[in-house]
């Protein structure tokens, strides 16, 4: 159990930190790229090896990227996008959309109909969860992060 945790993590964190190379993400923001790409997918693979459903994993493995995401944009002072984006890689149902679109091409239309709409009910989870988090994130943390940025430059005039 615990050797298949450790390739899980490992191998989000470096799918994650390859992808933000690929995209010209800022040297400064890989690691914590990697680290939020490596959250989400330890999100969705924990709930959907357990028995829950696709959208579900989905909605939940986005709320823990954007909120992440959204944290290490604050702390690094750069776009939550530099850090959403890698950190999304691991999660994205590339090889499900694959198996879809050959089940059709097999003229295996019932069973391709299935895998296309596990692939819309990730893409919504996704999209929701990330939506979530954000309005989650303005009204709890972000109050926080200005009322800190407030008193360093109260404690720097004074």
């Amino acid at each position: 159990m615990f050797g298949t945790i450790l390739i899980h993590v490992v191998f989000s964190f470096i799918s994650s930190i390859t992808f933000g190379v690929l995209c010209n993400v800022p040297r400064r923001s890989l690691i914590a790229g990697g680290i939020v790409g490596m959250i989400g997918w330890m999100g969705y693979w924990g709930l959907s090896s357990n028995g829950v459903g696709v959208f579900l994993s989905s909605l939940c493995c986005s709320l823990l990227l954007a909120y992440a995401g959204q944290v290490c944009a604050h702390l690094f002072k750069k776009p939550l996008t530099v850090f959403f984006v890698p950190g999304l890689v691991p999660v994205v149902p590339g090889i499900t959309f694959y198996e879809a679109f050959k089940k059709l091409l097999l003229n295996e239309y019932e069973q391709s109909f299935y895998v296309f709409l596990d692939v819309a009910y990730c893409a919504v989870g996704i999209t929701c969860g990330l939506v979530i988090a954000s309005i989650i994130f303005r009204f709890t943390v972000a109050p926080l992060f200005r009322m800190q940025n407030k008193l360093s430059i109260c404690k720097k005039a004074g």
